[in-house]
C-alpha cells in the first residue's frame, strides 16, 4: 500500500527525471532515495520508471502513480490554504521566495524592519532563480520579476526594472573589456541574449549561475556585464556605463495565491513590503 510520502517521492523523481536531482530537491541522499524508490517498486510489484543513462522515464504504471500524486498534491494544497485562511492573528510563518539579487540589494533591511514590527511572524526566505509554484504551496508569497503573472495569483506591480551595462574603474569600455555573463542555467535571462547579440566579438572571461556573483565580479574589477540598475547601485565600485537598455525592461511584482490573500500574516507582510518597495520604484526604474 502506498502512502503520501511514497507518492511524493515518485513525483519528485518524475519532475527531476533523475534520482540525483530529485535527491537534491528533497534533501535526501541520492542512495537513500534510490533505495526508497526500489522499495516502493518492490511493494507494488511494478517498475515505475525506465532508466536510460540516468534519465528516468515513467512506465505506464509510473504514469498512473504520477497522475494520482499530482491530484493529491493539488487537493492537499487547497486544504492547506483553506486551513491557513482560518487564522485570526498575524502570527506564524510566511514563506517568501525571491531572488538573491533582490535580497542582497533591496529586501534585507525591509525584512528586518518587518520582523521588528511583527515579532510573532517568522519569515522563511528562499532565494532561487526558479519560480516557485505558489499553486503547489511551495511558498506563500513571491517578490520577483515577472512579465504576466499567473491568472490564479493576486499580483501587485511595484514598477519597471531596467538593466544597464556596468563596469568599474578597472574596465569601463564594453567594446574592449572582458565580459562577465550568466551560464546556461540562466540562459532565459534576456540580458545574456542581448550581450551575445550586441557584443558577439567580446571575450567572455567569466560565467556564473548567479547574477549576484556576476555583480560581485564586476565590483572586483574583473570585467563588464549587463546588470539590473538596482543591483549595480548596491556595490560601491560598480559604474553604470550607459543609459538603460531598451527591450530589457521587466516588472517587479508581489504575488500571492488568491486563497491566501486574507490570511492575517500574509496580508500583514504583503501590505508592509508593498508600501516599502513602492517607495523605491524609481530605483528599480533607473532614476534614483
Amino acid at each position: 500500500m502506498l502512502e503520501w510520502d511514497d507518492l511524493r517521492l515518485v513525483l519528485s523523481v518524475a519532475r527531476a527525471r533523475s534520482v540525483t536531482q530529485a535527491a537534491r530537491r528533497t534533501g535526501l541522499h541520492h542512495s537513500t532515495l534510490f533505495r526508497r524508490l526500489a522499495d516502493i517498486e518492490g511493494r507494488l510489484g511494478n517498475k515505475l520508471f525506465e532508466r536510460n543513462q540516468g534519465d528516468y522515464q515513467p512506465t505506464n504504471a509510473g504514469q498512473v502513480a504520477i497522475e494520482t500524486a499530482e491530484k493529491l498534491e493539488g487537493e492537499l494544497s487547497v486544504l492547506s490554504r483553506k486551513l491557513a485562511g482560518t487564522d485570526i492573528r498575524p502570527s506564524g510563518t510566511v514563506r517568501l521566495t525571491t531572488t538573491d539579487t533582490l535580497l542582497h540589494s533591496i529586501l534585507a533591511p525591509d525584512i528586518a524592519a518587518f520582523g521588528a514590527a511583527f515579532p510573532e511572524i517568522t519569515v522563511q526566505v528562499v532565494t532561487d532563480n526558479r519560480f516557485y509554484d505558489l499553486n503547489r504551496h511551495d511558498a506563500d508569497i513571491a517578490i520577483r520579476p515577472a512579465n504576466v503573472p499567473d491568472g490564479s495569483l493576486v499580483g501587485r506591480r511595484i514598477g519597471a526594472i531596467t538593466s544597464v551595462v556596468c563596469g568599474s574603474d578597472v574596465f569601463d569600455d564594453p567594446e574592449s573589456a572582458p565580459w562577465i555573463t550568466c551560464d546556461e542555467s540562466l540562459a532565459h535571462i534576456a540580458a545574456a541574449r542581448w550581450r551575445d547579440k550586441n557584443f558577439a566579438d567580446g571575450r567572455v572571461a567569466l560565467r556564473s549561475n548567479s547574477l549576484l556573483n556576476v555583480a560581485r565580479l564586476v565590483d572586483s574589477g574583473a570585467g563588464v556585464a549587463v546588470l539590473p540598475y538596482f543591483l549595480a547601485r548596491a556595490f560601491s565600485n560598480i559604474r553604470v556605463l550607459g543609459k538603460p537598455i531598451n527591450g530589457l525592461g521587466n516588472d517587479l511584482w508581489v504575488l500571492i495565491h488568491h486563497d491566501l490573500q486574507a490570511v492575517p500574516r500574509i496580508r500583514a507582510f504583503n501590505e508592509f513590503m508593498f508600501a516599502r518597495l513602492k517607495s523605491k520604484s524609481a530605483l528599480f526604474a533607473g532614476g534614483a
